[in-house]
């Protein structure tokens, strides 16, 4: 698996602004980096369930941590 797969097909579901920049997910806090230890297990999870769903991991985390629901 390439290492660098979660950022080598970007999600269209973002809109964008008029001026070409992509609009923000969560208009009430903006996203900051964040570093966190997984196992290749939980790794590996992560980027299928974000397949199956045509987000990043980071986005599956953070939907899951807002109470939503993914398939």
């Amino acid at each position: 698996m390439d290492q660098y797969s979660g950022t080598r097909q970007k999600s269209q579901r973002r809109p964008r602004t008029p001026d070409g920049k992509f609009e923000t997910d969560y208009s009430d806090s903006q996203k900051r980096l964040r570093s966190i230890r997984l196992t290749d297990e939980a790794w590996e999870k992560l980027y299928e369930i974000a397949e199956r769903n045509h987000i990043t991991r980071s986005e599956v985390i953070e939907i899951f941590t807002r109470g939503g629901e993914l398939y």
